[in-house]
Order: C-alpha cells, then structure tokens, then sequence
C-alpha cells in the first residue's frame, strides 16, 4: 500500500470536509441575515422602545489599525512624576489631597486633561460611561470614540469630591486598514432588530442610548485593530447592560457586558 497516497488523500477529504462545513454555517448566516432583512417591521409588533435611537446617516467606515504607544519612550513623559505599567502602555498617577488635585466634575478633569495629560486634546469627555466613581475620556478617531479600552482612554477615579488617581492608554498612527474597504454602515434600528430576532434583547427591552464608534478586536503587543461598532445602552427587564454590535457586518460577534 502507497501510505504517502493514502496520508495525501486522508488530508484532502479532511480538508474538503472543513471547506464543507464552512459553507455550511455560511449559507445559514445568510439565511438568517435574509430572514431579518424579509422582516423589516418586526419591531413594530414588540414593544422596544427605540425613541433614543439617531437617526440613519449613510456613511462607510473602515476597519482601522494603530499601534499603541509605549511611555517609556515619550520625552515629554516624566517617569519621575507618574508610574508606568502594563510593559509601558499605561500611565498611572495618584494624586495628593489638598491644592492642585482637580475635582471630580467634568470641567475641571477637561481642564487637567488638556493641561496635564499627554495629547489630552485628543480625548473627548464620555457622558454616557462615566459615574460618581470614575469618570472618563475616550479617544477618538475623527468625529468617532473608541469604546470601552484602556488603551484609548483616560479614567479619572475618585470617592468623593476630589479626584484619586488617573489612567491614561493613547494609540498612535491611527488609519484605515489598507487590505480592506470602507463598508455602509448598518441603520441601528436594522442591528436592534437583529439583536431581537437573535433572542440577544426581549419584547420589552429599552433602548436607553446608541452610538457609532469602534471597538479594538485585536491587541497584539503594540499592535491594535479596531471595528466600527455601534454601542448600545439597553434596559432589558430590569438589566442594565452595554451591547457592542458591528456596524458593518451581520456575521461578527456580539459583544455584552454589565
């Protein structure tokens, strides 16, 4: 017996068997994808309470890509004065009480930020995300946040009227990912019917706040790449929880947390 022939043969039916395979759960995304498309009224038989959803703009975005920046490295970051971690990618600072520690209010962390903080002027305040507790700046890419990273944000943290301490992660050299397209962007009512249909959200759920921005997927060493994601702030039978949802494929993971 040729076993070369045999073992050649063996590897390509196994490969021909995962190719099928493949096909397979492509055609069913399809078909879901086809039957939330065939029901574009869905919603209106559920009682989802949409009235905090924008309104549609058509626009394409793309996949970006970046790289995060090592402190260690930045002149204009004085090691003396703060603490770096996490392999030099983050900066973290205690603040004394007394005279000088901003406040734990909105304008006066925006004033420490753009005086402060390395390239602060880069971050916009997140409204949606911040609390009592911790309050935070998101990064942003043109007129977009990046959500929910500590690579992309400063959070300031504080227990009462003063702030305690600060974080602060930046990406450098962001830009369109030149292997791929920029793609349409998918109108939200169309992803919180698709979380519906998925059984992601129920009848009753309330659709408190969404927006456009990205999200990173990947966080290889320095190495970042970001997806346009719509963020989606949901109350969902007494749950409060923050949905991450591509913006511009159907076929992505769905993202909770609480």
């Amino acid at each position: 017996m040729d076993w070369k022939l045999t073992k050649s043969l063996y590897i390509l039916v196994f490969l021909l068997i995962n190719v099928a395979l493949l096909m397979m759960y492509y055609n069913k995304q399809q078909e879901d994808i086809r039957e939330i498309e065939s029901t574009p009224g869905v919603l209106e038989e559920t009682d989802i309470d949409l009235s905090q959803l924008p309104e549609h703009q058509p626009e394409k975005l793309n996949i970006l890509a970046g790289e995060k920046v090592d402190f260690t490295e930045v002149e204009d970051v004085v090691e003396d004065s703060v603490e770096i971690t996490n392999d030099g990618y983050i900066i973290h600072q205690e603040f004394e009480a007394g005279n000088g520690t901003p406040e734990m209010t909105a304008e006066s962390l925006r004033g420490h930020k753009n005086e402060q903080v390395y390239r602060g002027g880069n971050y916009q305040y997140d409204d949606v995300m911040s609390n009592d507790a911790a309050m935070l700046f998101n990064q942003y890419y043109g007129d977009y946040p990046i959500f929910n990273n500590e690579a992309a944000r400063v959070i300031y943290r504080g227990d009462g009227t003063e702030a305690a301490e600060y974080e602060q992660g930046y990406i450098t050299n962001l830009r369109e990912n030149s292997y791929t397209s920029p793609i349409a962007v998918r109108n939200p009512r169309q992803v919180v019917s698709d979380l519906y249909m998925r059984q992601r959200i129920s009848g009753e759920a309330v659709i408190e706040n969404a927006r456009l921005g990205y999200y990173i997927i990947l966080s290889d060493d320095d190495q970042v790449l970001l997806r346009p994601k719509w963020e989606l702030q949901i109350t969902d039978q007494g749950v409060e929880k923050a949905i991450y949802v591509d913006a511009i494929s159907e076929t992505e993971d769905i993202i909770e947390s609480e």
